[in-house]
């Protein structure tokens, strides 16, 4: 499968990369900094852009069998990368004629909002605030896309091994409110094997 991957860069990214190749996938890999790419595979791609730029989004969609989006941002500061660079995404993907799109926001995001513990649920909307109303504005955009999406929301992210076990649901508790990102990526290729959860916003956590 041609699979291209938006915040490769990202923890979560990264681990997508390795895993999709190990798993025999064709991946293009889109990056603000390709030197923080340090995987060097035949069969990855790495496509140098802004995901606020359309025309490069364009390039790195062109030919894929299915977009994973894992964009992030380390600021705490109001941001609207997410939502500005899913749409561009969305509309190259509409260009090309591609359907299958995965998407990584948060457990608290959307519906999942009620699964929050008291304390997590003040931490989401004090001090990540402006990544909850990036992330809602995501969502939204994804869900009026029309496209085959699948929205997965980690809970705690950690940087533990993969285990392959984890809890997938919608709007699920979590036990420990964390989550590896190995895993995260292990669900992401997973279900764009299975196609178990198209049009549906899910969580995973432990």
């Amino acid at each position: 499968m041609k699979i291209a991957i938006f915040g490769a860069t990202g923890n979560t990214g990264v681990e997508l990369v390795k895993q999709a190749l190990e798993k025999g996938h064709q991946v293009t890999a889109f990056v603000r900094d390709p030197s923080r790419i340090s995987i060097e595979h035949n069969q990855l791609k790495v496509v140098t852009g802004d995901v606020l730029d359309p025309e490069s989004v364009a390039e790195a969609v062109e030919s894929q069998d299915a977009v994973v989006c894992a964009l992030g941002s380390s600021d705490l500061k109001k941001t609207t990368v997410r939502a500005e660079g899913t749409a561009n995404i969305i509309q190259a993907m509409r260009e090309h004629g591609i359907k299958r799109l995965l998407v990584v926001t948060a457990m608290g995001t959307g519906e999942s909002w009620n699964t929050l513990s008291m304390v997590n649920k003040f931490f989401y909307a004090t001090l990540l605030k402006s990544s909850r109303e990036d992330h809602e504005a995501q969502e939204a955009i994804v869900k009026e896309s029309g496209l085959d999406w699948t929205i997965i929301r980690p809970s705690g992210l950690t940087d533990e091994p993969r285990t392959g076990v984890y809890d997938v649901g919608e709007n699920i508790l979590s036990k420990t409110s964390k989550i590896a990102r190995a895993d995260v990526a292990d669900l992401i290729l997973k279900e764009l094997e299975q196609n178990a959860f198209i049009n549906k916003a899910i969580t995973i956590t432990n």
